[in-house]
């Protein structure tokens, strides 16, 4: 394949994953409390203006959760607490409170287990009285209602810590939010560890039904599997495409078939073809967890193995963006992408560039603390890209500086 087709070809696929799916739906960057978050080991933000939501739980009565932050004299730093619409938390409000340099002495007390220094004060900040408004958040379509919010000028430079407790010993989940800069980022399987929030503290969530998970695994793998590419290249640039290149039924061919009035609708439609299904599955049906591994997986191995084409189908790139995009929106095909990119820099070896970007997304969900599914799908989905390319990567990575 020629260098400037593959590089058009890649920066296309880039910019149609980051198009598609890099538009905000979150005011905040999503993170949950995977591990307790008490006075000695608080959770560290690293920018109080930039918003961040941590979806946090009260475990037990005597749970204290404490986040902490730099701040500086005249910052302004917003604070914000929501309780998810949980049955059983409808009178559920935690208290709230900000301790730092400067800030006044005395008031209220605080949990036994939060310590205060010397040059500490604290503000105290009970939930409002009355019945709380709600809101309702349309892309994970979820309602909660809102509690505390406050802006604070912060009086001095140092360390801030704010501390969520109830003082009755009541257990519960929360939000506790900081900041209103929006920035994309956030924990890449939110989506997916929300459904287990959003169930009563100790309740385990419900498992999709097995039909469910069959039904839509069944979809993805039929959507997975139409050649579009092949598809497009008859009708655009009325020729097979598997007679180009490297016999590849994908959206390269596509485009050393017809130009990028071939390649373009090509790859955009390998793409959707991943992404579509398990989006659907995700946000629509609500399965995730271990019961989104076959689904997540059924429109890459259609596409390698579509039976349009007696089982021979594509090397699966562009439909792993895809189904990435569905699984981790924004997140999976910015890291592809970037990774990508680098390779195509530094590699003249297609192959080894391909496996390089799946590989890196594979390492940013290790140090991200993505759970059992995503791991498990992002290893199969490996393992299927290097079957395809094992041809190409008897050749061995070749530099382009050397």
């Amino acid at each position: 394949m020629k260098r400037p087709i593959l590089l058009r070809v890649l920066i296309a696929l880039f910019l149609t994953g980051a198009l598609l799916t890099a538009a905000p739906v979150w005011a905040h960057q999503p993170f949950f409390e995977e591990m307790d978050i008490p006075p000695d080991q608080p959770w560290r933000i690293a920018d109080p203006s930039i918003s961040t939501a941590i979806y946090a739980t009260l475990e037990s009565p005597q749970d204290v959760d404490v986040f902490a932050f730099d701040g500086r004299a005249g910052q302004e730093v917003y604070v914000f607490i929501v309780i998810p619409q949980i049955p059983g938390q409808e009178d559920f409000a935690p208290t709230m409170a900000l301790i730092g340099p400067g800030l006044p002495k005395g008031g209220e007390a605080l949990p036994s287990a939060v310590p205060i220094a010397g040059e500490e004060g604290t503000e105290v900040i009970p939930p409002p009285a009355g019945v709380p408004s709600t809101f309702f958040e349309p892309f994970t379509r979820t309602s909660y209602w809102e509690r505390q919010e406050r802006t604070f000028t912060l009086p001095a430079d140092g360390l801030y810590r704010a501390v969520v407790w109830h003082p009755e010993g009541r257990v519960g989940r929360y939000v506790f939010t900081v900041g209103r800069a929006e920035r994309l980022g956030g924990d890449p399987a939110f989506v997916a560890k929300l459904r287990r929030y959003w169930t009563p503290v100790g309740t385990p969530p419900p498992e999709p039904p097995i039909g469910m998970v069959l039904l839509w695994t069944v979809l993805g793998f039929f959507s997975g599997s139409l050649p579009f590419s092949v598809w497009v290249g008859r009708l655009v640039a009325r020729a097979d495409v598997r007679r180009y290149g490297d016999g590849n039924p994908g959206a390269a061919n596509a485009w050393r078939a017809g130009g990028w009035k071939a390649g373009v609708p090509a790859l955009l439609l390998d793409y959707l073809k991943g992404s579509v299904p398990v989006a659907l599955a995700r946000f629509g049906a609500g399965i995730d967890g271990w019961g989104l591994v076959p689904v997540a997986l059924a429109p890459v191995l259609g596409h390698a193995f579509s039976p349009f084409l007696r089982f021979r189908g594509g090397k699966a790139i562009a439909t792993t963006f895809g189904v990435w995009s569905g699984l981790t929106l924004w997140v999976g095909p910015t890291v592809m992408g970037l990774a990508l990119t680098l390779a195509i820099a530094l590699n003249r070896t297609d192959a080894w560039s391909a496996v390089f970007g799946v590989f890196v997304l594979g390492v940013y969900l290790l140090l991200a603390g993505a759970l059992g599914p995503l791991l498990a799908i992002w290893a199969a989905n490996l393992a299927l890209v290097l079957w395809k390319h094992r041809r190409d990567l008897r050749t061995p990575p070749r530099l382009r500086f050397l």
